[in-house]
């Protein structure tokens, strides 16, 4: 049985098939327009829409645990289990901050353009248990996180929700442990 599964574009509550170019401010949707001309405008708002929720499909813990490798406690703990012990780490409540720059590209015919996203999830954890093992960060086990996901667009913000505290998902296992420094 696989485990439950949390990405980035739920934390972002965007449903697939949103027209996230439709937040754009009209000069900057004149500028995404010149750019993808010779393209049927409602196949580059369905492309945009469905591909960027795509690249979104990301776990989040992936990129808490990348916050997370420098930390003091942490390494204190990857020295306990440097023979292979797990050791269990729980976390005060802190912020994370992580920022990503996915990107679509839209090819129709002999013409491709790309169009370039920031997103940034501002969250708080409370009750995170890091599963720490031969120095690496192997998983979590506990939690909570909330806060606020944002999607930007052209220095402009085209999409953002705010994230009801919401459970981790009970026990979660990287897929690539991350070393800790």
């Amino acid at each position: 049985m696989s485990e439950p599964r949390l990405s980035v574009r739920q934390l972002l509550d965007m449903p697939k098939g949103t027209d996230v170019l439709a937040g754009l401010p009209e000069d900057d949707l004149k500028s995404v327009r010149n750019a993808v001309k010779g393209m049927e405008w409602s196949t580059v708002e369905s492309a945009v829409g469905d591909s960027l929720a795509e690249a979104l499909d990301i776990d989040p813990i992936t990129l808490f645990a990348a916050a997370w490798e420098k930390y003091a406690l942490l390494s204190d703990a990857a020295k306990e289990s440097r023979d292979g012990a797990k050791v269990l780490v729980p976390l005060a409540e802190h912020a994370v901050k992580s920022e990503l720059h996915p990107y679509v590209e839209i090819q129709v015919g002999p013409i491709t353009r790309r169009i370039e996203f920031d997103v940034t999830l501002s969250l708080k954890l409370k009750g995170v248990v890091v599963n720490v093992q031969s120095e690496e960060i192997r998983g979590i086990e506990a939690g909570t996180c909330e806060g606020t996901a944002e999607i930007g667009l052209a220095s402009h913000s085209i999409w953002k929700h705010d994230i009801k505290p919401i459970a981790l998902p009970g026990k979660v296992t990287l897929k690539d442990s991350i070393p800790i420094r």
